[in-house]
């Protein structure tokens, strides 16, 4: 009795060791995940000793209470006891929190472990059946194989069905939910029947079939409906008039890396610095206008504020608050983008109602066609558009009314800055002014804040209240327009406004080309940027170690050199 005994614990131990890595495993990145959504330590390290120790005491006491405990119900109630009330402990250590949000933290977690351990065991059940070389078993097997097919096609489909779901966060987290009830309940019934799974294809297979399938379309009924809850539903507001001359958008010593990588393992070998410590602010009812060449870091700066790339260093603060790095719907809603090229903004397949509506879905959460079509007309008609053009496709209209499209489209939510980058680039002059002159009297209108990008000079001396200059990932001049176009003081801001090309009919040559080219932002020259291309009286061997340092040349207007220079 005891040698039998004994090879039948010998025999428990690769199971139960087994399955505690498996759930080790998985229950890691699911305590992280927990973490991350209750922004908490993020850390995959804290969940490694958390999970890791909740391991060694499955494996530990699963073998040691085996010897003991003949109810595998006590053993496993003992050791997640066990495992709760020294997971409390952990969590109040190394996440810095307090008794009651540490016990549900560890509760919750554990829940995820359990529930992990009982799908491992039915996985390993299902695996080791498989393994079974039986002619009798070929056709249940491929037939419970297609039943799980269609049960998760079927399942995924209905939780993604729906024209609410794109509001709700947690989609895949309520597909993975909707799916556990169907393949337990199909697999529980594959493992007890066995041969007779598929035994001439009987009434009790479709039976079984249609409840597994029947209990994870209501399981995602009952989450989608719980889900719908917390989603913030708004309703459409007309445009408002937004008070001018408050602080809107500020940046501070902003650096944006790219990180260059090589070899068979791709480690990284160095960086392009796209941005490399810039600062401005653009305040509502105003117009920053960002110009240089191209290259240069305009287009890098739009994509940070609207949370598409990463930063390095530095603050991106709108309405005086840290923007986050994922972006919430209600900065999505006040900072829109107008794109360069109307074509690759707007969807072939779909009508300008649907284009101009789809914010009022995805960001309002309004649902009703009549309401949005409602909305819609008011928008096109603040950018002069018709009420014949609602249910026409975007290649039956010119550039100039694309544009006007995604003007609309970015007004759908009431935006507070809309950032423009080079809008008027692939237009005609004549649908340029017309552009530029709805924009300016939009934001007469609304106080609307622009951060205008571009290198169109003419342009942004039309439109923009003041004019930052880049070269190389850093600003070199800023101030009012005025203060650029009459009294330029940075060399490159100078030879800038000398490269224009100005119509001359006496005079057709090209008075005044930038010398060089312009060096790499993967190694860039040191001390000041421009220093290579400069030939300015002010030039110094200062140039090629010294950091340009902020020099105010007259109220608002400031230049980045070492000395200033004189006028060419």
């Amino acid at each position: 009795m005891i040698n039998q005994a004994y090879l039948t614990i010998m025999a428990a131990i690769p199971s139960i060791i087994l399955n505690s890595i498996i759930t080790f495993i998985i229950g890691m990145f699911i305590i992280r995940w927990y973490a991350k959504i209750l922004d908490w330590n993020k850390s995959l390290m804290s969940a490694f000793i958390l999970g890791f120790f909740w391991l060694f005491i499955d494996i530990y006491l699963g073998i040691v209470f085996y010897f003991f405990f003949s109810d595998n119900l006590l053993m496993d109630i003992t050791i997640d006891v066990i495992s709760i009330l020294t997971g409390v402990i952990f969590v109040m250590k190394f996440y810095d929190k307090d008794f009651k949000k540490s016990l549900l933290f560890t509760i919750i977690s554990r829940i995820f472990f359990f529930v992990i351990s009982i799908i491992t065991i039915i996985l390993l059940e299902v695996v080791s059946i498989f393994q079974i070389d039986n002619d009798d078993l070929s056709s249940s097997k491929l037939l419970y194989v297609i039943s799980i097919i269609i049960i998760l096609g079927v399942t995924i489909f209905f939780v993604q069905w729906g024209n609410k779901i794109q509001l709700v966060n947690r989609v895949k987290l309520i597909s993975l939910i909707s799916i556990i009830p169907g393949l337990s309940y199909l697999t529980y019934t594959f493992l007890n029947q066995l041969e007779e799974f598929s035994n001439n294809l009987n009434l009790s297979f479709y039976l079984n079939f249609l409840i597994a399938l029947i209990s994870s379309i209501i399981v995602a009924i009952i989450a989608k409906n719980i889900a719908y809850k917390f989603i913030s539903f708004q309703n459409i507001r007309d445009l408002t008039v937004i008070e001018k001359g408050k602080s809107l958008l500020q940046v501070k010593n902003l650096k944006v890396y790219y990180p260059l990588r090589g070899g068979i393992l791709k480690k990284q070998i160095g960086v392009v610095k796209a941005v490399d410590g810039i600062s401005f602010n653009v305040k509502t009812g105003e117009t920053l206008g960002l110009v240089g060449e191209s290259g240069c870091g305009k287009t890098t700066v739009a994509k940070l504020i609207l949370g598409l790339v990463d930063k390095e260093e530095g603050d991106v603060l709108f309405r005086d608050k840290q923007i986050p790095t994922k972006y919430s719907s209600f900065l999505r809603q006040r900072i829109q983008i107008i794109f360069q090229d109307p074509d690759a903004s707007l969807n072939p397949r779909l009508k300008v109602v649907d284009i101009i509506g789809e914010p009022l879905k995805n960001l309002m959460g309004i649902t009703k066609k009549a309401e949005i079509r409602k909305h819609v007309l008011k928008l096109m008609e603040a950018v002069s558009l018709k009420r014949e053009h609602l249910d026409r496709f975007p290649h039956e209209f010119s550039g100039g009314q694309k544009q006007r499209i995604i003007i609309a489209r970015a007004l759908a939510c009431n935006p507070e800055l809309i950032i423009l980058d080079e809008p008027t680039s692939a237009l005609d002059v004549s649908v340029q002014a017309q552009i530029l002159n709805l924009l300016k009297n939009l934001q007469k209108t609304y106080g609307y804040g622009y951060l205008f990008i571009t290198h169109d000079l003419s342009v942004i001396n039309h439109i923009a209240d003041r004019i930052a200059v880049m070269y190389l990932g850093r600003l070199v001049e800023i101030g009012n327009t005025d203060q650029i176009f009459t009294n330029p003081t940075h060399p490159y801001s100078q030879a800038l406004l000398n490269s224009r090309i100005e119509i001359d009919p006496y005079n057709q040559e090209i008075s005044f080309v930038i010398e060089g080219e312009v060096p790499s932002p993967i190694n860039p020259p040191s001390g000041c940027p421009f220093n290579p291309r400069c030939s300015s009286d002010a030039k110094t061997k200062e140039c090629e170690f010294k950091i340009p340092q902020m020099i105010e040349i007259e109220k608002n207007h400031f230049i980045w050199c070492n000395k200033i220079p004189s006028q060419y």
